[in-house]
């Protein structure tokens, strides 16, 4: 395995051509999706098929509840992803997919259902007779996991009361209360035990108070393979982790 990102070097943009939040946003999407994304230029990122999507609608000083709403890819920057020992959140980094974009490298499963993936069954904690959770072959999502995987399975025997059983990983579904399509209906997102978990929602709803009971050695392992987790969320969901390498460019890891 190789060091996350480490070795996919994104298409600088032009010299002469002004730096900002887009221009970021698109060279880590073409770091982190090297497969798919061929270039990036005049504010668009450019398919490895030729075809090409904006980086944003234009649309300034969007609120908190638009950018989860109706993000562009420009937006799913707006609030950097946070490093280090869990800590009460008052954004919800990572929470905005651009749906277009995450259909567009993962699948539609509303169109075509699970077919319309490339799905693969990875074992859950073995040892444990954890089961299989069903996760997206496309851009090294199932590598991932099956790394973590390996580290979870080192961890002392108290830390699995936190990840057995796990609560499922693909569901083509919304997201709870909304219209959106949830990261588990992508086949890139799992759930671990909810004995152990928070949930905003569980918690009282909007405004609920932060709370987590998961250990910070089992974010550790995630992340650095790739996944988010919902724990660093205002909006916290501490069983929730997602593989969003754009997210996470530069942090070293064995996710590709």
């Amino acid at each position: 395995a190789t060091a996350l990102l480490a070795c996919s070097q994104p298409t600088p943009a032009a010299a002469d051509e002004p730096r900002g939040q887009a221009d970021s946003a698109a060279e880590a999407m073409s770091a982190a999706y090297p497969e798919a994304i061929a270039d990036f230029e005049n504010g668009e990122l450019i398919f490895a098929d030729g075809t090409r999507m904006a980086v944003s609608d234009g649309i300034e000083g969007k609120s908190e509840a638009a950018i989860l709403d109706s993000p562009d890819i420009d937006d799913m920057f707006a609030w950097p992803y946070p490093s280090g020992e869990p800590a009460p959140a008052t954004r919800d980094p990572g929470r905005a997919r651009h749906e277009p974009l995450f259909r567009r490298l993962y699948g539609d499963c509303r169109s075509g259902g699970a077919a319309a993936l490339d799905l693969r069954d990875v074992a859950w904690m073995p040892s444990l007779r954890g089961g299989t959770l069903p996760m997206s072959t496309r851009h090294g999502a199932a590598d991932a996991l099956e790394a973590v995987v390996r580290e979870l399975e080192a961890l002392p025997p108290g830390m699995t009361r936190f990840l057995v059983p796990s609560a499922g990983s693909f569901n083509c579904r919304p997201i709870a209360g909304t219209d959106r399509l949830s990261a588990h209906g992508l086949g890139i997102a799992l759930d671990i035990a909810t004995a152990q978990s928070d949930y905003w929602r569980w918690a009282g709803g909007e405004g609920a108070r932060w709370r987590n009971r998961i250990p910070y050695e089992i974010v550790e392992i995630f992340e650095r393979h790739g996944f988010i987790w919902g724990g660093r969320w205002r909006h916290f969901d501490t069983m929730h982790f997602e593989y969003r390498p754009e997210l996470l460019v530069g942090r070293r890891g064995d996710a590709r």
